[in-house]
């Protein structure tokens, strides 16, 4: 039996996830439409899209990511809401994300040795260590904003990954925020950083970062390229890679 239209929706939905990830549902469309259509409502201020295939179960997950042919990241993105424009879309595609074969093979052969079972140990043992840290500077005050604290975690991580200095590691918070700007406005102007304590580097890569956009309805719009041109212009090193 074909779920009603409106409850296939409902993975669309922020709502949805609001009140906690809707397992039951997906247990269900798994079962009755594991490849169903789902159309984009108006939501937060954006109108209706057009639409997009969801696919539900784990072989054909599989599936559609190794059959680049067929199924392109790269031709319109993988953003559930189309890019804008055609120069929004090319600022896209020049992510990891949104390529297809042999540019994004290219890629992961640059960070495939950060993932290896003996580097993911390590990382694990110094993620571990880095949550000790952060339990410990705010045990003395009884309590804190655990957004705050978590959000220290996975930026100090890919910072460590990344090989950026730990002076410059919230240029990485302030270019996520930006990207995510394009669909949550609280997050579009981020700026986190006191120039004067970044590296050089850091000021340079600073010096790169544009003003945000803002279309004719207020909202800001996608991230323009010099953020991705200036991140390719002055690539960190990580020195226990080299």
């Amino acid at each position: 039996m074909t779920p009603d239209q409106a409850r296939v929706n409902q993975i669309f939905l922020p709502d949805t996830y609001a009140r906690g990830v809707p397992y039951e549902l997906l247990r269900e469309l798994r079962e009755s439409a594991p490849v169903c259509r789902v159309e984009e409502p108006s939501v937060g201020g954006w109108p209706d899209g057009p639409g997009y295939w969801a696919v539900l179960r784990h072989a054909d997950v599989k599936h559609v990511l190794r059959s680049p042919e067929l199924f392109s990241s790269h031709l319109g993105a993988t953003q559930i809401r189309d890019p804008d424009t055609p120069a929004d879309l090319e600022f896209a595609r020049a992510m990891m994300l949104n390529q297809d074969p042999p540019d994004h093979s290219r890629l992961r052969r640059i960070v495939a040795a950060a993932f290896i079972p003996r580097a993911l140990a390590e990382l694990a043992e110094a993620v571990d260590g880095r949550v000790r840290e952060l339990v410990e500077e705010v045990r003395p005050a009884g309590g804190a904003d655990f957004v705050r604290l978590a959000a220290d975690l996975p930026v100090w991580t890919l910072a460590r990954v990344m090989g950026v200095p730990e002076q410059d590691r919230g240029l990485l918070l302030d270019w996520a925020n930006r990207v995510i700007g394009y669909q949550d406005a609280d997050y579009a102007h981020s700026s986190t950083v006191e120039p004067a304590l970044l590296t050089d580097l850091g000021r340079a890569a600073l010096a790169h970062r544009p003003t945000v956009r803002t279309g004719p309805d207020g909202r800001p719009g996608p991230p323009p390229a010099p953020i991705g041109r200036a991140h390719h212009r002055t690539p960190y090193t990580n020195p226990s890679k080299t």
